[in-house]
């Protein structure tokens, strides 16, 4: 999102997620970590929710963006992923390039809105995008 777009209220405006969705219901099993996480980051988020666990993207995806998930609880992030699994730099843009394309696949899914800890985001409910993001984190 532009400087401008921050400022005047810019980018696409979708629907509120409905509070009795299987989505809100995911959201809100992990209201606390995604609060402190909203809190946190600066940027746009936009939550894939899944069963047990949220992916988020972070910035501007599909061309610049971050990522963290929760799981088990846990934030994790490229950073931690990175320590944990002793992830070099070149791993690491590559899964971020199948991050990207599997974003990319998921333009025609349903987006909506949500506010997560005073925050407006963006609250993807795609369950082949939450499989094939866990995959690929969990292949790294």
């Amino acid at each position: 999102m532009g400087l401008l777009e921050k400022l005047f209220g810019g980018g696409k405006k979708y629907p509120a997620l409905a509070a009795d969705s299987p989505a809100a219901r995911n959201l809100e099993a992990m209201k606390k970590s995604l609060e402190q996480l909203s809190s946190e980051v600066g940027d746009s988020i936009e939550v894939v929710p899944d069963d047990d666990s949220a992916f988020v993207f972070i910035g501007n995806p599909p061309k610049n963006f971050g990522m963290a998930w929760i799981k088990g609880g846990s934030v994790h992030n490229f950073k931690s992923l990175a320590e944990e699994r002793g992830i070099g730099q070149p791993q690491l843009l590559k899964m971020i390039e199948k991050l990207r394309d599997a974003y990319h696949r998921s333009g025609d899914d349903r987006r909506f809105s949500a506010t997560i800890g005073g925050k407006s985001v963006v609250v993807t409910p795609s369950k082949d995008l939450a499989r094939e993001v866990d995959s690929i984190i969990a292949s790294a």
